[in-house]
């Protein structure tokens, strides 16, 4: 993984390719860890380098991901971990490897540093567009900032009618939570 400045991001849009879901730690907060394994038992959780985070399957994925048709999707997309929520972005409070420069963002009340994972396949490199630096960024901030909250711009473009069944069967388990919900696109 190497993070590079959102000022070298033209674009960014999920491609659903599952590849974000495969091979990483994905770390839990204390209240996630709680709500999706009283959801789905504590199976869901392993230890890793003393944190809890998301259990992967023997391939290496994240058991909650699932492939459809070409596409590979998240089963708990509305209450998916923020880690989950916030890839490929990083925000920070402070500039990362001692320069803020081409990270640092305004954002309403507060100035953010947001660097982007270069191992995304949905990163599109060169001068931010209008809607990715208007639209794109700032959303990945205000999910940051407030813990979660509604996505649009941060996640595949999915609809909830267009998901398998055993994915719209979490799905809808889901959102009879008190966990915090995604709105999909």
């Amino acid at each position: 993984m190497m993070l590079v400045p959102w000022s070298y991001v033209r674009s960014w849009e999920c491609l659903a390719c599952g590849h974000c879901c495969k091979d990483y730690a994905i770390p839990l907060e204390r209240g996630e860890r709680l709500g999706l394994a009283s959801l789905f038992g504590p199976g869901v959780v392993e230890r890793v380098l003393g944190k809890d985070c998301l259990k992967r399957g023997e391939d290496g994925r994240c058991v909650f991901q699932r492939r459809h048709e070409s596409r590979w999707l998240c089963a708990i997309q509305g209450a998916k971990p923020l880690a989950c929520r916030l890839f490929p972005f990083k925000v920070s409070f402070q500039p990362l490897f001692g320069r803020g420069e081409g990270a640092s963002f305004p954002y309403p009340g507060r100035r953010v540093f947001v660097y982007a994972d270069s191992d995304c396949r949905g990163i599109e490199w060169g001068r931010p567009e209008e809607e990715f630096a208007r639209k794109v960024v700032p959303e990945f901030v205000r999910l940051k900032l407030e813990g979660g909250g509604p996505q649009f711009y941060s996640t595949a473009r999915v609809r909830p009618h267009e998901l398998p069944i055993p994915v719209r069967s979490i799905f809808s388990a889901c959102a009879n939570t008190a966990l915090p919900l995604a709105v999909m696109a």
